[in-house]
């Protein structure tokens, strides 16, 4: 019987055609949230090739276990990559084939590494040439009309996210002072906030939307603004609180 709440490390093969990162065939992946019935998962997408991996893109292999308490239904060995996000419905998601078991945690820690959690932004001292961790990005038409706004930060950590392949996103929503959930963070009168023609109140980051695009497809240029220190210090504290993640608070 299908279950109505799954759990971090629950494996789904996505039938074709089903997210915009398996078109192509079916492919699996893994949950890094809770996801109930009525709401939203995230979920970490599985390829049997290494071609991010080689790029520095943040991975866990998992091999086949085809039996037993840590059955997970693969078919050969995949590469899971944490920085590689999408967001489906509870609701739509089909039965789980097993659980990845015992890498569950090499997973987490791999998320939080793929996020570039406690390590600031491309103006970071120590941070690599090339780095868009922070940078504000204006989006393409329909992306921008799906997240009601033209702008989103890049969360992918500094050494991956200088390729123009994947890159996880949170969408950065004008307002002017309403009420937020548990997931979503509001800040006020930040510099940065110069991106929109006109400054808002009020930006609003729904920490849970975070997912991944691929840069040529979806971003349709860099703006020169770079979220502060403390605004990314607070989305990487309320990043860990969603997936569950121990927040290592950065030196210094």
């Amino acid at each position: 019987m299908r279950l109505t709440e799954f759990h971090p490390g629950h494996l789904f093969w996505m039938p074709r055609g089903a997210t915009w990162l398996n078109r192509d065939k079916p492919r699996p992946f893994v949950l890094a949230t809770r996801c109930r019935t009525g709401g939203r998962g995230t979920l970490i997408y599985g390829s049997t090739r290494n071609t991010e991996a080689r790029m520095g893109a943040a991975s866990v292999q998992v091999g086949p276990q085809p039996a037993g308490v840590n059955r997970n239904g693969l078919r050969e060995r995949t590469h899971f990559y944490p920085g590689i996000l999408v967001r489906d419905r509870c609701e739509v998601l089909p039965s789980h084939s097993g659980s990845v078991g015992r890498y569950l945690e090499a997973l987490r820690i791999a998320l939080y590494r793929a996020l570039g959690i406690g390590k600031g932004s491309c103006l970071s001292p120590g941070a690599p040439a090339g780095s868009r961790r922070g940078r504000i990005v204006r989006l393409k038409g329909r992306l921008a009309v799906a997240m009601r706004t033209p702008f989103a930060v890049l969360l992918t950590e500094a050494w991956y996210s200088r390729e123009q392949h994947y890159h996880a996103i949170l969408p950065l929503v004008s307002g002017a002072g309403e009420s937020v959930g548990p997931h979503v963070l509001r800040v006020e009168a930040r510099g940065w906030m110069a991106v929109f023609p006109q400054p808002p109140r009020s930006v609003f980051l729904p920490i849970s939307v975070v997912h991944s695009v691929w840069y040529d497809r979806d971003i349709a240029h860099e703006t020169d603004q770079v979220l502060d220190d403390a605004t990314l210090t607070e989305i990487d504290q309320r990043l860990c609180a969603y997936f569950s993640l121990p927040y290592d608070a950065p030196e210094g």
